[in-house]
């Protein structure tokens, strides 16, 4: 099962392979637009612990976008209130879809995201260059 659903992409990807899988699930949020000042607009990545390089962009209008691998791995939508960040993935041929909600703890100086799922397992999200 892919951890951290992030966005769900980003922290799902970012986590994949960790072995917690126990994300926080929430009702469907409701996409609206970002702010584009808001810290999780923009593009993150790094690679998961088997060596697959994974990006998630995450668009001002509420959507997102991971991929693993070059490959698109889950599209949604997210949203940010308060300390929690929530992704929605789009469900396709009659797939289910679980919500995934996190918690944001900092934004750090390099604009990375210290994230951490509903078990308090802490997460480090790299933001890539624009």
């Amino acid at each position: 099962m892919r951890n951290f659903v992030v966005f769900v992409g980003a922290l799902a990807l970012a986590a994949c392979g960790s072995g917690d899988d126990a994300a926080a699930e929430a009702e469907a949020p409701v996409a609206v637009a970002a702010a584009a000042d808001d810290p999780l607009v923009g593009n993150f990545g790094g690679t998961t612990e088997d060596g697959k390089a994974w990006t998630s962009a995450m668009n001002a209008d509420g959507t997102y976008q991971d991929t693993l691998d070059g490959e698109v791995a889950e599209t949604g939508t997210w949203t940010h209130q308060d300390d929690q960040v929530c992704f929605n993935p789009a469900v396709e041929g009659g797939e289910t879809a679980t919500n995934t909600c996190l918690s944001l703890l900092n934004v750090n100086d390099d604009g990375s995201l210290l994230m951490a799922d509903g078990e308090g397992t802490e997460t480090t999200v790299p933001r890539l260059p624009n």
